[in-house]
């Protein structure tokens, strides 16, 4: 594997003292909508590969409320973002949550983006502040943004896994964690309780990475997506007012 394979495998399948569970699909995906779904183990006859759009493909079945994104920071928050939107709708409810982590950084290189977990500044929903408020009421820093209520972990991890806990038991509304960086091996019991999890990697990423990408992710159901295109969809999701499309058909629509 070459160094920039395992830099960015990093952030999927090599979480510290964790190792990654056998791959079970594989595929590529040339376009930003379709999705690549890893077989769950009562698929007795599904393929070995799917391929994106393929009839050969089914559906992920189940309602989503709990979800996981993981990506660099740049690529995996704004998908966070527009999958929480996602899920709200086909919830039908009034706000979600949007968890991020990142992990504390050294000292940035001059010519990158400086990294934040905090939402953008904006009009907010009715349904999000009243979400924001519940959070807050126990003892969350909750923004509402749009129609979401972002929640800026501690870079800690085991601090973060402490707050997206509590965050789960109190929300009562879709809550989508974003892991904007090389997840620790300390999160791995909570996604593996997840419903979704989405790696968010490049469309033309090697076949070998995205093979053990979808090997290692633990929910019930796994998708690969692509990060949003810049300009009007990553501001939308931003803003708390997208949804992400592309995801396959899970839950209930609105």
């Amino acid at each position: 594997m070459t160094s920039r394979l395992a830099r960015i495998g990093a952030f999927f399948y090599e979480p510290a003292d964790a190792t990654p569970a056998p791959a079970d699909a594989s595929g590529a995906t040339g376009a930003p909508e379709p999705a690549l779904r890893a077989p769950r183990s009562s698929d007795a006859a599904a393929p070995a590969s799917l391929a994106p759009g393929s009839s050969d493909a089914a559906e992920p079945a189940g309602h989503w409320t709990r979800a996981v994104v993981l990506g660099a920071h740049a690529a995996a928050v704004p998908v966070a973002a527009a999958c929480a939107g996602e899920l709200r709708v086909r919830d039908r409810a009034a706000a979600a949550v949007l968890c991020v982590w990142r992990p504390g950084t050294a000292e940035p290189r001059p010519d990158a983006p400086a990294p934040d977990s905090r939402p953008p500044a904006g009009a907010t929903t009715p349904g999000a502040r009243r979400l924001a408020a519940r959070l807050a009421a126990q003892g969350l820093e909750a923004t509402a943004c749009g129609r979401l209520a972002w929640v800026a972990l501690e870079s800690d991890p085991a601090a973060a896994l402490d707050l997206t806990r509590r965050c789960l038991r109190a929300a009562a509304a879709p809550v989508v964690l974003a892991v904007a960086g090389p997840r620790p091996a300390s999160f791995e019991p909570v996604l593996a309780d997840l419903e979704l999890a989405i790696a968010v990697l490049p469309a033309d990423a090697d076949p070998a990475l995205r093979t053990l990408t979808l090997g290692s992710l633990a929910a019930r159901d796994r998708v690969i997506l692509p990060p949003l295109a810049p300009g009007p969809p990553r501001w939308a999701a931003m803003a708390g007012l997208a949804r992400l499309r592309a995801l396959p058909a899970g839950g209930e629509g609105a």
